[in-house]
């Protein structure tokens, strides 16, 4: 007969309580990917994030996020990234253009096979039931870029 031994229920509250803090970021507005059909990013595959009435207000932060394999070719790469805020009637639209390997030959970003980006896009003020759209595209000279396996869009409500 095998005995197994239970771990003591002190450790397994401490765990519990260590796993709760460290899994929910009060700051955190809105993370969300969309996966990229076949590594493969094409022109006219505009994304689109939408965040219907808004439940937080004061400053939040938009930060564009996205993930490149091995198969991406190019240093660098050019992102049209839009946000409108309904309710509020502001828009911003910037062309972000971004080093994927810097002039030394060092990646920028994270990670081993997946190498995820983070680019801060803009910092603004949003209210209570504010609705936010989100629309992003490339902006490279080829129709198709491969090696973009996901993209993505973290908003996050400032401390200050």
């Amino acid at each position: 007969m095998n005995q197994y031994k239970i771990a003591s229920p002190y450790i397994i509250y401490t765990l519990l309580i260590i796993l709760f803090i460290s899994c929910g970021n009060r700051n955190t507005l809105f993370h969300e990917y969309v996966a990229i059909d076949n590594e493969e990013w094409y022109y006219d595959d505009s994304l689109h994030f939408e965040i219907d009435s808004v439940v937080i207000s004061g400053n939040l932060t938009t930060i564009l996020e996205f993930r490149t394999s091995a198969k991406y070719p190019y240093r660098n790469i050019s992102i049209v990234m839009e946000q409108s805020i309904r309710n509020g009637n502001k828009h911003i639209q910037k062309t972000i253009a971004y080093e994927i390997i810097d002039s030394k030959g060092k990646k920028n970003g994270e990670g081993i096979t997946y190498i995820t980006h983070q680019i801060p896009f803009c910092t603004t003020n949003i209210n209570t039931g504010d609705t936010i759209d989100i629309n992003i595209k490339h902006n490279m000279q080829d129709n198709m870029l491969p090696g973009i396996t996901d993209v993505g869009v973290l908003i996050e409500k400032n401390d200050n």
